[in-house]
């Protein structure tokens, strides 16, 4: 088989794998709000968890985060984990995130688990399911609704009832 062939049937193969094709989430371990060190093992996860990785000056976080925190009440405390990895920030994450409502679990100074993980920016997000594969990356552009849709769909969760009427998109 010529190289020129063997080249386009690779490519053939590669097309056909499923777009939503997960892959293993990464092992990292970081600081809490109150300086006690958390372990994220996706090997032995017991339940889904959210990696939103953000900063206190963001907007485009701030938008999102409400968004996520529906998603949370709705699947419950001990359904899913939710860490908020705070990165490229000198802001005051914890107090942040207690004005604006939102239980997250605060992990701290996570560049290094954003650098991990290919995030680039802010907001990143991934939901990691409970055999410990990434099932979803939130893309660049995804309306916090969108979003919200999604990962209520893939946590099989009932539908948003419209509550997001007042809040701006990101």
């Amino acid at each position: 088989m010529r190289m020129s062939q063997l080249f386009c049937a690779l490519l053939l193969c590669l097309a056909a794998l499923p777009a939503s094709a997960s892959k293993p989430a990464l092992a990292w371990q970081g600081r809490g709000a109150d300086g006690r060190e958390i372990h994220f093992d996706p090997q032995h996860l017991h339940r889904p968890a959210l990696l939103l990785f953000w900063a206190t000056w963001c907007p485009y976080c701030e938008a999102l985060m409400p968004y996520l925190q529906d998603v949370y009440n709705a699947a419950g405390h001990d359904k899913l984990d939710v860490y908020a990895i705070d990165i490229k920030d000198d802001g005051h994450p914890a107090a942040t995130l207690r004005e604006r409502h939102l239980t997250f679990t605060l992990v701290r100074d996570g560049d290094a688990i954003a650098d991990a993980y290919g995030v680039e920016g802010t907001p990143g997000l991934f939901l990691v399911d409970a055999k410990g594969d990434i099932v979803y990356r939130r893309s660049g552009g995804d309306e916090p609704a969108q979003v919200e849709t999604k990962l209520r769909a893939l946590l099989h969760l009932p539908p948003a009832r419209g509550q997001h009427q007042h809040r701006d998109h990101a």
